[in-house]
C-alpha cells in the first residue's frame, strides 16, 4: 500500500512540475492554519477534551520552590537567566522545560512557562504540556496527510539535553516520535534574552529523502507561554496589526477566533480561490506584554520573514487554558494547497522538499517602571513604553537613521495618470491607454492646491509611463505620450521644482503582463505546488475571480536586483532625484521554482539592497506603509493605517506603529478622501502626529467605470482640491510643532485624546466636537473646511 501511495505521489509531482515539493498532504481537522483566526496550536483532541482530572491533585508552587530546582546559567548587571538543574532532582522527579528571566532592576521574574500550569482546571493534559513547553513543533506527517503538534514539555516523548555556552545554555530537543532534533540557544544580551535556532542544525530522521513514512518540520512556536498571564491578572498584549491593537487579558471573548497573522502579510504566490477578508498588514516584527509596573517587548530579530504573531486569551474556545498567551511562530518549511480533479472542496497540502538554512532569532526585553518614558505617568507602563524601546532597537540595532526634521509638515498628494480602458474600434472592443490625468492636468491640480492655501507638498506620480499604464514591468523612465509626452512632463517637473514641491515618480513591479523584456513563462514566481503564481481580480459581490479579466503574473523576486539596477541607471540619465517602489514596500513573497528559487528572507534582501542602491544613487525614497526591513532606506512614508484589522478578539485600536515612528521618519495617513469618515480620520491623524494624504485625479468619476481606476471613485480633484488645502491649513502648524519629537504619552477619555510629546507640546483632540486644543487655543474643523466636504469621501 505504501509503495502504491509513493508511486502516486511521484506521478502527481511530475504532472504538476513540483520542483521543490516531495508530496501532498491534507490538513488535519483543527490543525495549525495560516487563517488568521484559527487557534495557533490546536490539535483535534485539544478543544474538546475536559480538564485534566489530575488538576485537583495539584499543589501550587511558589517561585522559591521552583528556583530551588534551577541554576543560574547566565548573568549580567541587568538580568539573570535561570534554567532547570537536573542535578537537584530526586529520582522520581522529571526535569521541566522552564526558564526564568529575572529583571534585576526590580526583581520581577518573567517565566517561560507558568509554574503552576499543572493545576489548570480547564486545560487538557496535552495543553498543560504545551504551557510547559519552550518549543512546540508542528510536523507534517506526509503518508497520513496530517499535521501534528509535538511539545517539548511532554518529557515522556521529548528528550532534552542541556549544555552550557557563552552567556547562556544550548538545549537540544529530540522529538522521538517525529524523529526530529532541534538545537535552541538561550543567551543573555545587555538587556535582553535572545533565543536562536539555526535550521541548518535541525535533523530529520524521516525527512524528504527517507524511504519510510516522511515526517517534516513545518512550524516552530517559540516560548509560547513566555509571560503568560493567568485568569486573575490584569494587563494586555499589544500587536502591530495595522496601526496597532490591544488584547486585554481575560476579555471573555470566547466566541472570537484566536489571533494569528503572518508578519509582512501572506505570501502572494499562494493565490486563494476566493477573496479573503480585508485586513490590515503587520509591518513590524514585534509585540508587547503589559503587566502593570512591568512589560515585555518581543522582537523577531531574524527570520521575521517566516514569522507569525499569535495570541489567545484564557477560557474555553480561546486558549482552552486558564492562561493568556502571545508568542511568535516560525514557518520553516513553506506549504501550499491545490485541488485535484473535480474535487474543489478538499485541498491537498504540499510542502517544500528541502529544509532551507535559516537563522531564527527572538529577543525579549523586560521593562519596569524605571524605564517609563513619561515620568509623570505613574508606575504603570503602557504601549508607549513598548514603542520607545522598539524605536531604540531600530536606531541602535537595525540601522534606521533619524529622518524627521524640526518644523516640517507636508500635505501628501497621490496623482494618477493613465489606465487601460476598453473602447470600440471598428466595432471591436480594444483595450487602449487612456489619460485620466494628463501632465498638464497634474500641474493644474497642484497649482489649484497652492492657490487654495496648501503650502508644503509631497507628490507621488503614479502610472505616468506607458509601461505603468499598461501593467508591464516599469523601469525606463519614459513619460507616457498618452499623458502629454516628454515636453509636458518637463513642464510639470519644472513647475514642481520651481515651487519647492517634493515629488516622487512611482513604479509598481510585482504583478505584470508580458513585455518590456519580462515574460510570464520565464520571469514569473512559482508556487510551492509548482504552478505559476497568477494575480487575479475578484468580483466585489461574491469574492470569486472575474471570469473575463486577464490574469497578471507575479514577478519573481530573483528579477529584482537586475531590474532595479536598470531602473537606477535610467532614472539617473533622466535626471530623477527620487523614487517610490509602490506596493513592493509592503509586499513580501518568495519563488519556489527550481530555476530561480527564492525564499522570503532572500526576497527581503533583494528589495532592501535595491532600495539602498536607489537611495544612494538618486537621493530620496518614499515607501508606502513599508515593512520594517525597508525603514533604513526610507525618507518618507505614506499610507500608514490609522485602524487595525478590527478582529473580534481586539479590545481597541492604538497608534502603536505611529508611536514607534514619530520623530524618526515622517509619515502620512492613507488617503483622507478615501475614508468613509474623512473628518474623523483627520482628527485621528493629528492625535497621532500624522501628516495628511489625498488621492487626486482629473477625470470625472463616470470615466473610471470598468477600469482598474474605478477604486478611486472618490478622488476627483474638482471636489477635493480646495478641501484638501483647507484640511492642511487646519493641521499643519500643529504637526510642525511636534515633527521631530517622540510621543511620550497618549490617553483617551471618552471622545477626547490627549497626546504629549518629548518637546513639551501637548495636543487635545475631541472627536465628538471636531476640535483640537493646541498652545492654549481651541480650533474647530468646521471653521476651516466647507460643510459637505466629505460627501465624496
Amino acid at each position: 500500500m505504501r509503495r502504491t501511495k509513493q508511486l502516486l505521489c511521484v506521478l502527481l509531482s511530475a504532472a504538476l512540475m513540483l520542483p521543490a515539493v516531495p508530496v501532498s498532504a491534507e490538513p488535519e481537522t483543527d490543525s495549525i492554519s495560516e487563517n488568521p483566526d484559527v487557534p495557533a496550536s490546536a490539535d483535534s483532541a485539544d478543544s474538546g477534551e475536559p480538564g485534566d482530572p489530575d488538576s485537583a491533585l495539584w499543589t501550587d508552587r511558589t517561585a522559591d520552590d521552583v528556583f530551588a530546582k534551577m541554576r543560574t546559567v547566565a548573568e549580567n548587571d541587568r538580568l539573570a537567566l535561570w534554567a532547570w538543574d537536573s542535578g537537584k532532582l530526586s529520582e522520581d522527579e522529571k526535569p521541566e522545560d522552564v526558564f526564568a528571566l529575572v529583571n534585576k532592576k526590580n526583581g520581577y521574574v518573567w517565566w517561560s512557562s507558568p509554574i503552576n500550569a499543572g493545576g489548570d482546571m480547564i486545560a487538557s493534559k496535552v495543553l498543560k504540556a504545551e504551557l510547559g513547553s519552550a518549543l512546540v513543533l508542528t510536523a507534517a506527517q506526509i503518508e497520513d496527510r496530517a499535521v501534528t503538534n509535538v511539545r517539548s514539555g511532554d518529557t515522556g516523548r521529548t528528550l532534552i539535553i542541556c549544555s552550557d555556552i557563552n552567556d547562556g545554555v544550548k538545549v537540544t530537543y529530540s522529538f522521538r516520535k517525529a524523529g526530529i532534533r532541534i538545537p535552541v540557544s538561550y543567551t543573555l544580551g545587555e538587556d535582553y534574552l535572545q533565543v536562536s535556532i539555526d535550521t541548518g542544525e535541525i535533523t530529520e530522521k524521516y525527512g524528504a529523502d527517507s524511504e519510510e513514512a516522511q515526517v517534516l518540520t513545518h512550524q516552530l512556536a517559540v516560548l509560547n507561554a513566555f509571560g503568560a498571564a493567568d485568569s486573575t491578572e490584569e494587563g494586555c498584549f499589544v500587536v502591530p496589526d495595522g496601526c496597532g491593537a490591544q488584547i486585554r487579558f481575560n476579555n471573555q471573548k470566547y466566541a472570537s477566533r484566536t489571533y494569528s497573522q503572518l508578519i509582512y502579510d501572506a505570501d502572494r504566490t499562494a493565490v486563494p480561490k476566493t477573496k479573503g477578508p480585508v485586513v490590515e498588514g503587520v509591518s513590524l516584527p514585534m509585540f508587547g506584554i503589559l503587566k502593570g509596573e512591568n512589560a515585555l517587548l518581543a522582537v523577531a530579530a531574524k527570520g521575521d520573514g517566516y514569522c507569525s504573531i499569535c495570541a489567545d486569551v484564557s477560557g474555553k474556545g480561546q486558549s482552552n487554558t486558564e492562561y493568556n498567551r502571545c508568542y511568535f511562530r516560525f514557518t520553516v518549511r513553506a506549504s501550499d494547497q491545490y485541488y485535484m480533479g473535480g474535487d474543489q472542496l478538499n485541498p491537498l497540502n504540499v510542502y517544500e522538499k528541502n529544509l532551507e538554512k535559516k537563522e531564527l532569532q527572538v529577543r525579549y526585553y523586560p521593562l519596569c517602571a524605571a524605564d517609563a518614558v513619561n515620568e509623570d505617568g505613574g508606575k504603570t507602563l503602557d504601549y508607549v513604553d513598548i514603542a520607545a524601546r522598539y524605536r531604540q532597537y531600530l536606531t541602535e540595532d537595525a540601522g534606521v537613521p533619524v529622518r524627521a526634521k524640526a518644523g516640517e509638515s507636508a500635505l501628501y498628494i497621490d496623482l494618477y495618470g493613465g489606465c487601460m480602458k476598453r473602447r470600440n474600434v471598428l466595432g471591436f472592443p480594444v483595450s487602449m491607454k487612456t489619460s485620466m490625468t494628463s501632465f498638464d492636468g497634474m500641474q493644474e491640480i497642484l497649482a489649484g492646491l497652492k492657490e487654495a492655501g496648501a503650502e508644503d507638498l509631497v507628490v507621488s506620480l503614479n502610472r505616468w509611463t506607458d509601461a505603468g499604464i499598461s501593467g508591464k514591468v516599469d523601469y525606463k523612465a519614459k513619460p507616457s505620450g498618452t499623458l502629454g509626452g516628454k515636453s509636458d512632463f518637463r513642464r510639470l517637473t519644472g513647475y514642481m521644482d520651481e515651487n519647492g514641491i517634493e515629488w516622487y515618480p512611482s513604479v509598481s513591479n510585482t504583478a505584470y503582463y508580458s513585455g518590456q523584456g519580462y515574460w510570464s513563462l520565464t520571469d514569473t514566481a512559482v508556487r510551492v505546488s509548482g504552478s505559476f503564481a497568477r494575480i487575479v481580480d475578484y468580483e466585489r459581490a461574491y469574492g470569486v475571480p472575474y471570469g473575463t479579466k486577464k490574469t497578471m503574473s507575479l514577478l519573481s523576486p530573483s528579477a529584482f536586483p537586475a531590474l532595479y539596477d536598470k531602473l537606477l541607471g535610467n532614472y539617473q540619465k533622466a535626471g530623477m532625484k527620487s523614487v517610490s517602489i509602490g506596493a513592493l514596500s509592503s509586499q513580501l513573497y518568495g519563488d519556489y521554482g527550481k530555476k530561480s528559487g527564492t525564499t522570503r528572507e532572500q526576497a527581503m534582501e533583494y528589495v532592501s539592497d535595491s532600495l539602498k542602491k536607489l537611495r544612494s544613487g538618486l537621493g530620496a525614497v518614499l515607501s508606502e506603509d513599508p515593512n520594517a526591513y525597508l525603514l533604513p532606506f526610507t525618507d518618507r512614508i505614506t499610507d500608514l493605517p490609522l485602524y487595525s484589522s478590527g478582529f473580534n478578539l481586539f479590545d481597541g485600536d492604538i497608534p502603536l506603529v505611529q508611536t514607534v515612528l514619530h520623530g524618526l521618519i515622517p509619515y502620512a495617513t492613507k488617503a483622507v478622501n478615501g475614508s468613509a469618515d474623512a473628518e474623523r480620520l483627520v482628527l485621528l491623524a493629528i492625535a497621532s502626529g500624522s501628516d495628511l494624504q489625498f488621492d487626486l485625479l482629473a477625470a470625472e468619476t463616470s470615466r473610471l467605470k470598468d477600469t482598474d481606476f474605478d477604486i478611486y471613485y472618490y478622488a476627483n480633484s474638482g471636489y477635493w482640491t480646495e478641501n484638501a488645502a483647507q484640511y492642511d491649513r487646519f493641521a499643519r502648524d500643529i504637526l510642525r510643532a511636534v515633527s521631530d519629537a517622540h510621543i511620550i504619552s497618549r490617553k483617551q477619555e471618552g471622545s477626547v485624546i490627549t497626546t504629549a510629546y518629548s518637546n513639551g507640546v501637548q495636543t487635545e483632540v475631541d472627536l465628538a466636537e471636531g476640535s483640537v486644543t493646541f498652545n492654549g487655543q481651541t480650533r474647530f474643523l468646521r471653521d476651516y473646511v466647507k460643510e459637505g466636504a466629505e460627501v465624496f469621501g
